[in-house]
C-alpha cells in the first residue's frame, strides 16, 4: 500500500504528465486516474521516485492503447 504522504506526488505527476504529454507535447485532457496498486520501500521511495513512476505509467499505458 502507497503511504499518504506519497499520494500528493502521484497528483502532481499526473498533472504535469498530462500537461505535457507523452508524444509531440500534445497534452492529455479527459483521463481519470486511479491508482489502485503499488508499493514504497522506506529507504528508495520519495516524492520524486513517485512522479517518475506516475510518468512511467502513463507512457505503458498509451503504449498498450
Amino acid at each position: 500500500m502507497i503511504p499518504n504522504e506519497f499520494v500528493p506526488a502521484i497528483d502532481k505527476g499526473a498533472k504535469e504528465t498530462m500537461a505535457q504529454g507523452i508524444l509531440a507535447g500534445y497534452p492529455i485532457i479527459k483521463v481519470k486516474v486511479v491508482p489502485y496498486f503499488g508499493s514504497y520501500h522506506d529507504v528508495d521511495s520519495s516524492e520524486v521516485a513517485f512522479k517518475i513512476a506516475t510518468f512511467s505509467a502513463f507512457k505503458a499505458a498509451f503504449a498498450k492503447a
